[in-house]
């Protein structure tokens, strides 16, 4: 059976040695994070670091493009000028979390990787929550475009007597079609590929569909993902890492140290991100799904 974490120079990695090189810690964390995050599904990476304490970024709408319209050239005239609305520049500020863990110097001792292990899955686990909690928090912030369901997908009947089938404008498929009309209203040329539910919205479609709702979610252009930051009664349609941008005054950072007087390893772990929904056109909100 594998150990949980990797071997160094053909023997088993040490959590004396661990502790003492932060970025094996730090790879451990990112990598548990990055299987859980939805911060990927909805947001691009800015590129550089946040300087200043605050990314800058501005939104437009599809009726901000161009306010007026081309014309017909003459010859020898010049050719109209379309001028467009000055976007309002904004801020997202950053914003600083993290959190630590104690490992007793007898950890360290016994070499109880186990415990490394299990600690820093909590400190990953709890780091993921909580960006994504900010995450969905600044993406209702932007206040996009919302459908509201023809019928609650746990109140779906998909097979059966004819008579009694939900009928297909108020399937789920529906709604899906719905958003991407919307989109394609818009004229921007957003194509959306993500369906994004809570743990409950992906257990009432897998109920409804079965093991058609492959065939259902291809047939629609979307992937599902289920994350619990995602309350009940809402379902996300995007356009995947495309409703906004994320940068880091500081990326994920993990620090180790010793503290003598209580002979334990301080683990601490932290990211200062900051979130900017440039794009609230790239997604469209489903509403009273369950």
């Amino acid at each position: 059976m594998p150990s949980l974490l990797p071997e160094l120079n053909g023997r088993q990695l040490t959590v004396d040695y661990a502790l003492k090189q932060p970025t094996i810690i730090r790879d451990r964390i990112a990598k548990l994070a990055d299987s859980q995050l939805l911060l990927g599904h909805l947001f691009r990476g800015y590129g550089a670091p946040v300087q200043g304490g605050a990314l800058a970024y501005s939104v437009l709408s599809s009726a901000d493009l161009y306010t007026t319209d081309i014309e017909k050239r003459t010859p020898g005239a010049e050719y109209k000028v379309v001028e467009g609305v000055e976007p309002e520049p904004q801020l997202a500020y950053v914003e600083d979390w993290g959190g630590k863990v104690v490992i007793p110097v007898e950890r360290v001792t016994r070499n109880d990787v186990n415990y490394l292990d299990q600690q820093t899955t909590q400190l990953a686990n709890t780091i993921a929550r909580k960006i994504d909690t900010r995450a969905v928090t600044t993406l209702e912030a932007a206040n996009p475009d919302s459908i509201a369901v023809a019928t609650p997908w746990d109140e779906l009947v998909t097979v059966g007597d004819p008579t009694t089938l939900t009928g297909s404008q108020f399937l789920p498929t529906a709604s899906f079609a719905d958003a991407q009309e919307m989109a394609d209203r818009d004229e921007l040329g957003v194509v959306l590929d993500k369906l994004i539910v809570s743990p409950g919205g992906a257990r009432a479609l897998r109920t409804a569909y079965g093991r058609d709702l492959a065939a259902v979610l291809e047939s629609a252009g979307l992937e599902m993902v289920s994350n619990p930051r995602i309350a009940d009664p809402t379902a996300y349609v995007v356009q995947s890492g495309m409703v906004g941008t994320i940068g880091f005054e500081a990326p994920l950072t993990v620090d180790v140290w010793e503290d003598k007087s209580t002979r334990s390893w301080i683990v601490q772990a932290f990211a200062v991100p900051a979130f900017a929904v440039d794009r609230p056109y790239a997604v469209k909100k489903l509403s009273g799904i369950l």
